[in-house]
């Protein structure tokens, strides 16, 4: 063998060891599919459609009614990144600049691929793939079966090729009071019987546990009865059964499961991980009146999963509107984001438990219920006052889920204030007042004494630059003087050339309405409008909960 053939071979043998060494590059490249542990996985239920996307289609599934005269879903997609083939032009729907919107299908597998690209690429593990068993041949709806084929596959060949991992994630939703014990059963077993034989489940990304494919089996309601132990206990005898059709089971169940009678609790600590729900479960933080996620029922779940060897996977959500069209303003979503707070409250709380190190993140694309965390444009047509992330990056909360997914992965208390910027450090905001529309501006880019003051205004005095510390406070920077925002101790509001100054740093505190308090660290006082009536002039004052004067809206540079 020649010098330089051991050389080479030498050297693979070293990056293999470098690799294998090395975890946070491993799991940049491949995910772990060998184990439910250490996993960001996030609901996926690929149920979009255009008309056309497959011959016998002429609907927008999930999208829209049959005239597009309402929508069913809240925020519209970041389109910027799909090629023309995976885009479909919406009649009637137009973006701010008159130019024509698109929407996708998840018929068409480079549209998966794109999504798994972005999950790869932000740390996220894989996905959960939500299909509804009354879909399944047998079902009430068996007519969808072929749509439901074709999302999984695109899923799989998707995780083959950027390394994530995936499972089966069956939802009993469609099981109403008139499905029959023997239905519910064969619906469920024959199903997985198909899925194993021919070769899904073994596929090298599906996802295993302990030597066997994970089956999450979702909707186990105290008060449903198909999800009783009389339906259900059947079910998963045969799916525990030694052989070939064996599966490490899931449970997705009710928050209210312990309140379930005791075989019906008895039935879930059969399973080897349980998923307790949490979109829409929320309390009102008596300390700010905003609305917080409900993680007080973790403990006991925690406590009673450990008791019977159960792995206890939390579900995170990063807020919702539900189901339906999206709120008119000035109604609300039901339960308002906060710029990505309401989330990263709930990573906050697994970090506490000191137990968890995989979750649930409900849900990667369904924006027809606002818990989807890819991407969504922050200009949406004008046709329907659409939801958007009120001036963050597209992809904030793609980089919020890894952030906070490689914490507890790599078991790092997660901080209560959010690590990262919702904003691109490298473009210029527009900050307008709620309460008079106007927005901030530099008077002008000499006298960097003057008071910044309101303006209707465009150019470069109304735009700064966001630079976030990491650790709760940002620098205003001003375009057009090139200085910072600068609170004083009497109330007056200045530019400032240093921006090390602690009276430079603001704080920004969302309330839920979409727009922020801008609180200074060094005077604790708000930036609010002096009277928006009689003088624009800029200052600050006690942070009334209450008040307009006091939010602010953060306008990211137009693109779509």
């Amino acid at each position: 063998m020649k010098i330089k053939d051991i050389f080479l071979r030498l050297m693979v043998i070293i990056l293999i060891i470098f690799i294998t060494a090395n975890p946070s590059l491993r799991a940049q490249n491949v995910v772990d599919a060998t184990s439910l542990n250490n996993k960001t996985m996030a609901g996926y239920q690929g149920w979009f459609r255009t008309p056309g996307d497959r011959d016998d289609n002429k609907s927008w599934a999930h999208l829209f009614n049959k005239n597009l005269t309402r929508p069913g879903f809240d925020s519209w997609p970041d389109m910027s990144e799909y090629s023309k083939q995976e885009k479909t032009p919406v009649p009637g729907f137009t973006y701010p600049d008159g130019s024509q919107a698109y929407l996708y299908s998840a018929q068409n597998p480079q549209v998966v691929l794109l999504h798994f690209q972005w999950m790869k690429k932000y740390g996220i593990d894989g996905v959960w793939l939500s299909e509804f068993c009354n879909h399944f041949p047998g079902g009430s709806q068996q007519y969808d079966s072929t749509t439901v084929l074709t999302i999984m596959k695109n899923v799989r060949a998707a995780a083959t090729a950027t390394g994530r991992t995936w499972a089966f994630m069956w939802d009993m939703s469609g099981f109403g009071p008139r499905t029959s014990k023997r239905d519910v059963y064969h619906i469920i077993i024959n199903q997985w019987k198909k899925m194993v034989d021919e070769g899904v489940t073994s596929d090298p990304r599906y996802l295993h546990h302990n030597g066997k494919p994970v089956l999450l089996i979702w909707g186990f309601f105290p008060d449903r009865p198909a999800s009783q132990p009389d339906y259900m206990d059947p079910v998963i005898d045969f799916l525990q059964s030694p052989g070939k059709y064996q599966a490490t089971l899931v449970a997705g169940v009710d928050d209210k499961w312990r309140e379930g009678t005791p075989a019906f609790q008895a039935m879930l600590m059969r399973m080897t991980a349980l998923q307790p729900w949490s979109v829409g479960r929320r309390l009102v933080d008596p300390a700010t009146g905003y609305e917080v996620p409900d993680t007080t029922k973790w403990a006991a779940d925690i406590a009673k999963c450990k008791a019977n060897h159960v792995i206890f996977i939390p579900v995170i959500n990063p807020g919702t509107h539900i189901a339906g069209p999206p709120p008119i303003p000035p109604k609300l979503p039901t339960v308002p984001r906060r710029m990505g707070n309401y989330l990263w409250e709930q990573f906050v709380a697994a970090s506490k438990t000191g137990v968890i190190n995989s979750v649930f993140v409900a849900m990667f694309d369904e924006i027809n219920e606002g818990t989807q965390i890819m991407k969504v444009t922050n200009y949406p047509p004008t046709q329907f006052p659409f939801l958007t992330y009120h001036g963050a990056r597209s992809d904030y909360y793609l980089r919020l889920v890894g952030v906070g997914g490689k914490m507890l992965k790599e078991h790092i208390p997660i901080p209560d204030v959010i690590p990262i910027s919702p904003f691109d450090a490298a473009k210029w905001y527009k900050i307008k007042n709620k309460a008079s529309g106007l927005a901030l501006s530099a008077k002008n880019k000499r006298d960097i004494k003057l008071s910044p003051f309101q303006t209707s205004g465009s150019g470069k005095g109304a735009d700064w630059q966001l630079l976030y510390n990491g650790n709760g406070y940002f620098k205003m920077r001003n375009r057009l003087s090139g200085k910072f925002l600068e609170g004083l101790d009497n109330g007056r509001v200045i530019m400032n050339a240093d921006g090390k100054l602690v009276n430079s740093m603001w704080h920004f505190e969302w309330d839920g309405t979409g727009d922020c308090h801008i609180i200074n660290r060094g005077t604790g006082k708000a930036l609010l409008n002096n009277d928006v009536l009689k003088n624009p002039a800029v200052m600050q004052g006690p942070d009334s909960k209450d008040s307009d004067n006091i939010r602010w809206q953060i306008i990211a540079p137009y693109s779509n």
